[in-house]
């Protein structure tokens, strides 16, 4: 934070043993799912392109999708047809009520042997700018990602486009250490881009449909939470349309009843990470001055060693929202404290007015995800 650094571990355990969390190339993770898939004596993989659903003429029930295969129509009928074509998913809008909100992309570069200010650990760098994350996903490899909103002065054409803004303001910015593998890495280019993109879950409803992963429920990759969202479903559903749950797919009912269970049994962890995701970004983002003063009150909170229910409700290990609301405003209290006392004492009804448009600055940014999630 503006060259200051403060090292936020994960918690320990019951056993006194520090928790890790892990990153990776997501390309071969997902080649050892298909492996592990195909393994599976009843699993029968298909390399095909679904181009739209099947549905009764009759009841409006989703029967399986049409396909092209080898530039061949195709068809596959199932009683359960499962939608996990991710963030841009072509189905969403057909059966969903709700698309995504996209307010900035993370622009990605890899970098090769860089040398991080703490090895092993994941770095969040901040400053006048909006945030970049930066870890290590292999041997020799390390991620960096740069928040880039729309409409971004420091990346128009005008000053370069994305690559003048990484030029200009994230280079200078980055520890001493990162800079000659990101500097590389910027002129070798091939530079990739992702909307960064909030979408709310909703209870599936389609009878012989449902929705999984960022086709249903998106929040921002800030805090990472994505792949723990993705495992706590994946377990989660095991368990709901289990054979001893449902011994029938064909069993709509059933099926519909199970999955409204699903969408309000993965809030007791989805609730708070995608929460913390859209209000911390806001807040680290920064878009306005009453946000810059709670970035500095987020930071000095982390500077005073408050960071186990913050990490802990980050990795989603701690589930509750109300430790949730507990933290955040125990920051902007903190935040409020520390301008009221920065402040002379001859300016005290300005800093007064100040401090109650910072309060209220930080029930904009969280409330509303709050309430998004109560549906």
């Amino acid at each position: 934070y503006f060259g200051n650094g403060v090292k936020i571990p994960f918690p320990s355990d019951a056993n006194d043993k520090i928790l890790e969390g892990r990153c990776f190339h997501h390309g071969r993770f997902i080649m050892r799912l298909r492996e592990a898939a195909a393994a599976n004596p009843n699993v029968t993989i298909v390399e095909t392109k679904a181009v739209s659903t099947i549905k009764s003429t009759h009841t409006g029930d989703v029967l399986g999708v049409q396909c092209q295969t080898d530039g061949k129509q195709d068809f596959y009928f199932g009683p359960l047809t499962v939608v996990a074509d991710g963030y841009a998913s072509t189905f969403r809008k057909e059966y969903l009520p709700i698309q995504p909100v996209a307010k900035s992309k993370f622009w990605g570069l890899e970098l090769i042997d860089a040398k991080l200010p703490i090895p092993g650990h994941g770095h969040v760098v901040l400053g006048d700018f909006p945030p970049i994350l930066i870890y290590q996903i292999g041997e020799h490899e390390t991620r960096i990602l740069i928040d880039i909103p729309d409409n971004l002065p420091s990346a128009s054409v005008a000053n370069g486009g994305v690559k003048g803004h990484m030029r200009n303001v994230v280079l200078p910015s980055l520890p001493e250490c990162i800079r000659p593998s990101f500097e590389a890495a910027l002129e070798k280019g091939g530079f990739r881009s992702m909307p960064n993109s909030f979408l709310r879950p909703v209870t599936n409803r389609i009878p012989g449909l449902m929705f999984l992963g960022d086709s249903l429920n998106m929040r921002h990759p800030l805090t990472g939470g994505g792949m723990t969202v993705a495992f706590n479903d994946v377990v989660l559903l095991r368990n709901l349309l289990s054979p001893e749950a449902v011994p029938d797919l064909s069993d709509t009912k059933l099926v519909l009843k199970q999955l409204s269970k699903f969408h309000w049994q993965r809030k007791s962890l989805i609730s708070v990470i995608n929460i913390l995701a859209q209000s911390l970004y806001s807040i680290l983002a920064a878009g306005d001055p009453n946000l810059k003063v709670l970035q500095r009150g987020c930071f000095r909170y982390f500077q005073l060693g408050l960071i186990d229910g913050p990490i802990g409700l980050l990795s989603g290990i701690i589930r509750s929202p109300l430790v949730l609301l507990r933290h955040f405003y125990s920051v902007a209290f903190l935040t409020i404290w520390l301008h009221l006392t920065s402040k002379p004492i001859y300016l005290l009804p300005l800093t007064l007015f100040e401090c109650i448009i910072v309060f209220l600055t930080a029930c904009r940014v969280i409330l509303p995800f709050v309430f998004a999630e109560l549906q």
